[in-house]
């Protein structure tokens, strides 16, 4: 989804992946009306202009409002096969969760709701609170139509090539820290969809990775980004449109969220830490965390600060030596503040 630009007041330590999401989280689920209130019967006129204005479909405006309400359901309606197919990975787990819950889900991290969000800008759903909790509720219209979307037989081979898909790009992503989305864009078309390209498709699989990934607008497109990758503004500056970048996905393929080289310096700084955590602390999550601050240009004493507020002990020279490693060997995303990512 796409982010909000955010002032990081805290340093590095906002910078994690969990301080981000879990800020996200927040000022989300503070926003949300009580559930109902958003179901599109329920905007007032105004109300649903704006909502048809920011929504991901294209409804034709009607003079009065029934039949503008009328209008954008059956526009969704009309093309839900084709976007039954290429939700996101949590879009999918979260409506599949409602359909059995008889048509709501409690909404339970960071990711399901700004999945819960792209599906509201898809006239799927509303969103709301009740007792406190984020719930999303599928607009009654929709139940059934995508119940029977998702029993198709294609639905099931569509999804198959998305989540080879989606590993792949989430492997260039960790390499790579940012990227356009038009080539992204044209390997959906070519390699997914298999079918030649119109105006509907293309949307599609836009709408595809903005729901799938975080992204930026720049000056001339649209950014997918790393979700650890706090501050993109370097990236962006470098344009990320060297064509060639990608390929093709070949063979069978998994998310990759760490490179062969990082491993030893990873296991390295998960042996020297492990014993010495505060409680609800982990080794690996604290290991990882600290890889995704590395490669995205903190310096060795804000890593150090942060590695430090998850320990019970000061930091030991053993630990210090790995934390050294993983610095100076791990591949970067961007070298410092003032230089372009390293490729």
């Amino acid at each position: 989804m796409f982010r909000q630009e955010e002032v990081f007041l805290g340093g590095w330590q906002e910078k994690t992946i969990e301080a981000m999401r879990r800020r996200r989280f927040e000022q989300m689920v503070s926003q949300l009306p009580p559930l109902g209130a958003e179901r599109l019967e329920m905007l007032t006129p105004s109300a649903l202009a704006r909502k048809l204005e920011q929504s991901w479909q294209s409804v034709p405006r009607k003079p009065m409002h029934a039949q503008q309400l009328s209008e954008a359901f059956k526009c969704v309606l009309n093309g839900i096969a084709l976007q039954a197919d290429c939700l996101s990975r949590e879009e999918h787990e979260l409506v599949e969760r409602a359909l059995i819950l008889g048509g709501s889900a409690r909404i339970e991290d960071a990711l399901e709701l700004e999945a819960a969000r792209a599906l509201s800008l898809r006239l799927w759903a509303s969103m709301g609170i009740i007792s406190g909790e984020p719930y999303i509720e599928l607009e009654s219209p929709i139940v059934h139509a995508v119940a029977k979307a998702f029993s198709r037989p294609e639905h099931d081979r569509m999804r198959q090539r998305l989540d080879a898909f989606h590993a792949y790009l989430t492997g260039t992503l960790y390499r790579v820290g940012a990227m356009d989305d038009r080539q992204p864009q044209q390997l959906i078309l070519s390699e997914v969809i298999g079918a030649p390209a119109d105006g509907i498709r293309e949307e599609v699989a836009r709408r595809y990775l903005w729901a799938s990934f975080d992204c930026v607008d720049y000056n001339g497109g649209v950014m997918l980004l790393h979700p650890a990758l706090a501050d993109p503004r370097h990236l962006l500056r470098t344009g990320r449109r060297k064509p060639g970048i990608l390929m093709p996905p070949q063979g069978d393929l998994s998310a990759m969220d760490i490179l062969p080289e990082e491993i030893p310096v990873q296991r390295d700084l998960e042996l020297s830490i492990a014993g010495g955590l505060r409680s609800g602390h982990s080794a690996q999550d604290v290991a990882r965390t600290l890889r995704f601050l590395c490669k995205q240009g903190a310096p060795l004493d804000a890593m150090e600060e942060v590695l430090q507020e998850s320990l019970i002990v000061y930091i030991s020279p053993s630990m210090r030596g790995a934390l050294e490693r993983m610095y100076y060997t791990t591949p970067k995303w961007i070298e410092c503040a003032e230089h372009p990512a390293l490729q």
